[in-house]
């Protein structure tokens, strides 16, 4: 299986270079193209930034949707400029690359939990219920489990399909360390990571391919970043915060769960923040890459087209956010994911 995967995501990464002119400009050549892939966590985000930014500037910048952990593989095997990740590298992860690298923090996103159930009714989780249902413990929708959350609802004794990633997830990886942390039959069984054993369910490649899942199976439970949530017009799930309160995600409740502190923890998940309005699963996501570009024979003009990119994107790129359903990034961690993209160097010397 995960020699079926690599070359998958050998052949996204010949796409995306056949399409643009690869990873190599000769030196003084004007830069016309970048190959960015990764996350689904923020596809749409990335997508709609990087059309905005070949329209300012002509440069093209490819996006192709791995997963988090095919980032890191294409990042490692130096296929690509930029990589996405949902997931900060492991020391392990950050050993088998040739070279230090740079992860800056772009928008926060929240995992929603969305169902598929007749009437679309308006559910109430908590963190030991989700884990007994992606168990399978939970076996239909009128268990008394979900019904002790939910007194007014009457819910059908339609079968839970319990749908999950079957890809390397930063999405799977955000949700599982929620569980862990939250229930601890969940961190004993089944534990954290962008692979798990799951003990029950059907697994789905990439956030699109959840929101189509849950969409055409009565009776689904999946969970998704919550842009392609709304975007299918699915219905979310609210969900117990720290502070007892139950909250749906949406950009407003994303924003209550980062702490006035946040540049102290720039590269933290915001799982189970304390606040009533706070949304219990957000996180950042990250553009991740070399800190020296002088790499492959790269070029400084390279090196100059990814920092000038990803500068736009901490500026003007932050207002496409809000409106796909993402929350920009709070002036504090802007500012210091600023001062870290001045780290930027080729041959040793800072890029601006």
């Amino acid at each position: 299986m995960r020699h079926i995967q690599h070359i998958a995501v050998y052949v996204l990464i010949c796409s995306l270079l056949i399409a643009t002119t690869g990873c190599k400009t000769a030196p003084g050549a004007p830069v016309k193209d970048l190959a960015v892939a990764g996350s689904t966590f923020a596809e749409p985000l990335y997508v709609k930034q990087l059309d905005a930014w070949y329209q300012k500037t002509e440069v093209k910048a490819v996006y192709g949707a791995l997963s988090s952990s095919g980032a890191l593989r294409a990042l490692q095997d130096r296929t690509i400029d930029i990589g996405a990740t949902d997931l900060l590298l492991s020391a392990e992860e950050q050993a088998r690359l040739p070279g230090s690298v740079l992860a800056i923090p772009t928008c926060l996103g929240a995992v929603a939990i969305c169902v598929n159930l007749p009437g679309s009714p308006a559910l109430r989780m908590d963190a030991p219920l989700l884990s007994s249902i992606f168990r399978g413990d939970v076996k239909t929708w009128n268990d008394a489990r979900i019904a002790v959350l939910n007194p007014m609802l009457q819910l059908p004794d339609t079968p839970v399909v319990v749908l999950h990633r079957a890809d390397g997830s930063g999405t799977t990886d955000i949700f599982t360390t929620y569980l862990a942390a939250a229930d601890q039959t969940w961190s004993d069984k089944v534990g954290a990571g962008q692979l798990v054993a799951w003990p029950a369910g059907v697994g789905v490649k990439g956030n699109a391919g959840m929101a189509a899942m849950i969409r055409q199976t009565t009776g689904a439970v999946g969970y998704l970043e919550y842009t392609f949530a709304v975007q299918s017009g699915l219905t979310c799930v609210a969900l117990r915060n720290r502070s007892g309160a139950f909250v749906l995600p949406s950009v407003a409740s994303m924003q209550a769960a980062v702490p006035p502190d946040v540049t102290a923890d720039l590269q933290g998940t915001l799982l189970n923040r304390p606040g009533a309005t706070s949304y219990p699963i957000v996180s950042f996501t990250w553009l991740v890459f070399y800190k020296d570009q002088a790499y492959d024979s790269r070029s400084r003009e390279r090196a100059v087209a990814i920092y000038d990119l990803v500068s736009w994107i901490l500026g003007d790129g932050q207002s496409l956010a809000q409106p796909l359903q993402y929350s920009s990034l709070p002036d504090s961690a802007r500012k210091a994911a600023t001062t870290l993209l001045e780290q930027l160097s080729w041959q040793g010397k800072p890029i601006k």
